[in-house]
């Protein structure tokens, strides 16, 4: 896991992780959420990926075009980074054999 990594002056009491989620979604889960990120959020960033490290795209691509991807399997994954209610956001969007998966990430700025 972490072996050999520490966290300097890290202490459970001055570390607060941020929220994380993980889901597998069906299609209909998924058209969903595209949704729902279209109406409720604003989007900041969309970037296709192409491999398990590689960026399909160096530049946000719209957040239709990345739908339509992922949907015909012409990309790996897709990255949403958008604000909803005062946070940042990044969902993380990968095909694996039991669906697509979704890593939902609250990212804070400042420390």
């Amino acid at each position: 896991m972490t072996t050999g990594i520490r966290l300097a002056k890290a202490s459970p009491e001055n570390i607060t992780l941020p929220q994380l989620q993980d889901a597998i979604l069906d299609a209909e889960t998924l058209e969903q959420l595209f949704r729902d990120i279209q109406r409720c959020a604003v989007v900041d960033e969309v970037l296709l990926k192409g491999g398990a490290a590689v960026m399909a795209s160096e530049k946000s691509v719209p957040l239709a075009d990345a739908e339509q991807a992922l949907r015909e399997k012409q990309v790996t994954g897709v990255q949403i980074r958008y604000w909803y209610e005062g946070a940042s956001w990044w969902d993380t969007l990968m095909h694996t054999p039991r669906g697509v998966r979704l890593i939902r990430i609250e990212h804070r700025s400042g420390g």
